[in-house]
């Protein structure tokens, strides 16, 4: 039986639409299609099981393979892998459990909008009044992104598995129609309904309901036209006329019966509002729908402290000031807490109001902390949050523009209109805020910070907070909360002496708390004791009274810890980026695994150290602070660097072992790294889990003097930042590795850095740069007289030389590059030469012999079995057969390398393969599938290469043929 509820782990899914996963808003690698296709089934059964026999028959239909039963099952073990990173092969997991001779995938209604769908819908229909019931159906009505499970084959979404969903989404929206003209605001349901139409244009139900709408809205003329429209396309295509419910629909709407007072004035007013947003965005050269496929609504904030108390007259302001800008337009809300030392609570509140008012945000929900007070990170610049937020509301990287003006005006243009609050959480300054700010009065921000930004207060109209420490009551509250009524009342006196010495200090009383807590059979005065007698300070962490220290504290509770932990607690603040696997933290102190899992549940247990993630630590800034104190009194120096030598060597192998899965090509040798992944799907998650870590520790070993470790993790990370398209993020890291090469007399060192700097420069299109570095890359290969480096260098070299339109140079280095690769039998080097040197001839107008190139390098790549080599190919024989005028020989090639780069979810080179096939057909005079082809090729290049996507939507006709996915 499925558990009611799900922990904090569970994965987020969409299924109306594309078919998406996603991890602490990172969108899961779902793999090849009938895998993609199996998950979708499981999910359009929502928690339900599903049989083998009808997974069979939805992925294969009536001539399923021998193997079918055997395919299921494997394709069951990778996606709970994929779902539970390390779980051992073979065994079940906790998200698909078997049940009743198939399976059963764990969801609710937080974890698949699908559910969340229905929930609203039946809201609505519970409603009752008209406006409520609105409210409801949009919000459901907002999750939907077109035809259901988008991403699997086709053949298997004319599954009735599929079908069937698809028919209930569409009665669905007929039914929000209905609500909304009941409601007098039809415009609020119109653009979804006329998205429905155009992927069902011939359901006579849902088109009879769109007519309705759109009269509702005030266009009955557009509408009478639609219905002769579609009665002419029901005629041509069928044979028949309407039937009777869209007569009927076009009787009232000619008639101009049943529209209820001020639809169109509710839609004229809408107009008018929306029109504010659209014109941000065309002040920006581009409209919402240029962005892509809406991403799923951020819902960043922490969870809200189970134990929260008191604040009550904060809450109640807070809510005041809502409330009343509620009545009518107001502005931006900032509430900034201007007098909250460090631990006293300000993030608990702001986590906790968010909670209280996010249903007043329906847009989403923002959080971010920018470390304005972090003792070992600089605070977080406006440009980072900036791509961080307009990452999380779905703008692609490559879209996000370079300086922080665009970003803040992009921002600001995002959220018009719209409804979100923003959490800005441990700000040094009003400079750091300001950029953040939306422009929209509809939006609510919180801000807390130990300054008290009276900069804000004075230019942005900021509503002041100031937080101070617990009242009594509410302290004794918070005690009561942790250790029990009964505990509490047999020792008043103690409780409250441990409120005074702990200041009254929420962070203080925590610890304390979890600390008796630890041990029942420990009397609350002999806990006031140790306070008392405990001597030491954290400078600038007081109390008001001076009479208690919140090094007291932390140190009166690492007191209690094993060696072991204490040790491990003191290296924890050496770790690079925001938290620390098992792994890791073993790593780091030298530790067995088992014996480093037992250290971390010590350190857990104690609230020295929370896993706020499945298998990833992390503390709090002071804890960090404290922790960093510690090991500098009680590690020498050597000490420290070596521990940090090691957890460095941990990222550096992983990272390498990581690489040579999802890219041979990465090998700085030819020995193999140990097997560390059991699988491609595994390295890549472990890549997204780390990315964040590994992008620190590059920095962290530039300063801590360590540039092998540098460089090696930038390359390692190479094909990971390729693929994902984060080229900005890439040529950070390689700058970062190439400073630190700077310093090292190893060639290598700065000749990998250069070239990874290089590739990275070259796919962000700034190609001087590119060519700059790949230049110094191939001198100081050759001076290695590394022959797998300069070809490999050649090749980049090539790339960017026919980026710059220099034909002859780029063959020149693609026929240096196939020398260098026979020189050391390198056959996939050679392949890929031979590929690139058939793309060059063909642009000098030597069709014939780059066929003969092309098909020698096919040759080789079927030999080694490469699948995304032999794609390749296949495109540049598409190109060569298009060039020399046999455009139907140009179209099968380069289908079949459509179909090789699906299959092998090469997303860029099928949407290069895509808008070349549509150049073919143009050609041959077939316009229509031109124009499919360019269109899929833009909807994916939006996302990965705005520049070349945009080079494609010119040869689209009239902006309203352009997708927008």
């Amino acid at each position: 039986m499925v558990p009611e509820t799900l922990t904090a782990d569970a994965v987020r899914w969409t299924l109306l639409g594309p078919l998406e996963g996603f991890r602490d808003g990172t969108r899961l690698p779902l793999g090849p299609p009938r895998r993609r296709a199996l998950l979708a089934a499981l999910l359009v059964r929502a928690g339900s099981p599903i049989s083998v026999a009808e997974i069979v028959d939805a992925l294969w239909g009536q001539w399923p393979p021998d193997s079918a039963v055997n395919v299921v099952h494997r394709h069951i073990g990778e996606l709970r892998r994929l779902l539970q990173p390390g779980l051992p092969r073979r065994a079940t997991g906790r998200w698909i459990l078997p049940s009743g001779g198939g399976y059963c995938l764990r969801v609710d209604a937080d974890t698949l909008d699908l559910l969340k769908f229905r929930g609203l819908m039946e809201q609505a229909r519970q409603a009752g009044e008209p406006t409520r019931a609105l409210r409801r159906a949009t919000q459901a009505l907002d999750l939907w992104h077109g035809p259901v499970a988008q991403g699997i084959p086709d053949e298997v979404r004319r599954n009735p598995l599929f079908a069937s969903l698809d028919r209930e989404i569409t009665a669905a929206l007929c039914e929000a129609g209905a609500i909304a003209l009941r409601a007098g605001a039809p415009h609020r349901v119109l653009p979804a309904l006329q998205s429905a139409v155009a992927h069902r244009p011939l359901d006579e139900a849902l088109r009879a309901q769109q007519l309705l709408v759109l009269a509702g809205a005030g266009h009955q003329a557009e509408a009478c036209a639609e219905y002769e429209e579609i009665r002419e396309k029901l005629l041509e295509e069928l044979g028949i006329e309407p039937g009777p419910e869209l007569r009927a629909a076009h009787r009232r709407i000619v008639g101009g019966l049943g529209f209820p007072p001020g639809a169109h004035a509710a839609r004229d007013t809408h107009a008018e509002a929306s029109g504010t947003a659209a014109g941000h965005l065309a002040d920006q050269g581009d409209t919402p729908a240029s962005f892509g496929r809406a991403a799923p609504k951020p819902a960043q904030l922490p969870l809200d402290p189970p134990s929260f108390v008191g604040r009550q007259a904060e809450l109640d302001r807070v809510l005041a000031l809502v409330g009343r800008r509620d009545d009518g337009p107001g502005k931006t809300l900032v509430i900034s807490a201007i007098e909250g030392t460090a631990g006293i609570g300000k993030t608990t509140l702001a986590v906790h109001l968010a909670h209280l008012l996010s249903d007043r945000f329906p847009d989403g929900q923002l959080y971010i902390d920018l470390r304005g007070y972090d003792p070992t990170r600089p605070p977080l610049g406006p440009q980072e949050v900036l791509h961080y937020f307009l990452h999380a509301i779905g703008v692609a990287p490559q879209r996000i523009p370079g300086d922080i003006e665009g970003q803040s005006a992009l921002y600001r243009s995002m959220l018009a209109g719209k409804r979100f609050l923003v959490v800005l959480d441990n700000a040094a300054d009003a400079r750091q805020v300001r950029p953040l700010l939306p422009g929209t009065p509809n939006c609510l921000v919180l801000v807390t910070s130990r300054n008290q930004l009276l900069g804000l207060v004075a230019q942005e109209g900021a509503y002041p907070l100031a937080l101070d420490v617990l009242t009594p009551d509410d302290a004794q509250d918070f005690m009561v909360r942790r250790l029990g009524a009964g505990r509490v009342a047999a020792e008043p006196e103690a409780v409250l002496e441990i409120i005074a010495l702990c200041a009254k200090l929420p962070l203080a009383l925590a610890i304390v708390a979890a600390r008796a807590a630890a041990h029942p059979g420990f009397s609350l005065a002999s806990v006031a004791e140790r306070l008392r007698q405990t001597d030491g300070t954290l400078d600038g962490f007081a109390g008001p009274d001076g009479a208690v220290d919140v090094r007291t504290v932390f140190s009166w509770s690492c007191t209690g810890l094993s060696p072991r932990a204490a040790r491990l607690f003191r290296l924890l603040a050496l770790r690079p980026g925001p938290d620390v696997t098992l792994a890791a933290a073993a790593a780091l102190a030298d530790l067995p695994v088992s014996d480093a899992r037992v250290a971390l549940g010590e350190l857990t247990a104690s609230r020295l150290v929370s896993e706020h993630l499945p298998g990833r630590y992390t503390y709090h800034d002071l804890l960090h602070a404290y922790a960093s104190e510690l090991s500098r009194i009680h590690e020498t120096e050597a000490a420290r660097r070596t521990a940090t030598r090691r957890v460095l060597n941990h990222y550096v192998l992983h990272a390498k072992a990581a690489a040579a899965l999802i890219d041979p090509e990465s090998a700085f040798s030819q020995d193999p790294p140990p097997a560390l992944f059991p699988a491609e799907a595994a390295a890549m998650n472990w890549l997204v889990a780390e990315r964040h870590v590994l992008a620190a520790a590059v920095h962290r070993a530039a300063e801590a003097e360590l540039p092998d470790h540098a460089w090696q993790l930038a390359h390692s990370l190479d094909r990971f930042q390729e693929l994902r398209g984060d080229w900005h993020e890439w040529a950070a890291v390689q700058r970062e590795a190439l400073e630190a090469a700077g310093t090292s007399e190893d060639l290598n060192a700065r000749a990998y850095s250069h070239r990874g700097l290089g590739r990275a420069y070259s796919l962000l299109r700034r190609y001087d740069q590119a060519l700059c570095h790949l230049e110094r890359a191939l001198r100081l290969f050759t001076e290695l007289e590394s022959a797998r480096g300069q070809a490999h260098t050649h090749r980049a070299l090539s790339w960017v030389m026919t980026r710059k339109n220099k034909q002859v140079a780029a063959l020149r280095h693609a026929e240096a590059a196939l020398d260098l690769y026979r020189s050391v039998g390198h056959l996939g080097g050679q392949a890929d030469s031979m590929n690139s040197i058939s793309w060059f001839l063909t642009l000098s107008g030597q069709g014939e012999c780059a066929v003969t190139r092309a098909h020698q390098a096919l040759v080789l790549h079927r030999t080694l079995g490469d699948g995304l080599g032999e794609a390749r190919v296949l495109d540049t024989l598409g190109f060569a057969h298009d060039h020399l005028g046999n455009h139907e020989m140009a179209i099968r090639y380069y289908q079949q390398a459509v179909a090789l780069f699906e299959e092998h979810e090469d997303s860029y080179n099928r949407a290069g393969s895509h808008s070349r096939l549509g150049d073919s057909y143009e050609r041959a005079g077939d316009d229509e599938t031109a124009r499919r082809h360019w269109e899929v090729a833009l909807s994916i290049l939006g996302e990965l290469d705005p520049s070349w996507a945009a080079e494609i939507s010119v040869k689209i006709p009239g902006p309203e043929s352009r997708p927008t996915s």
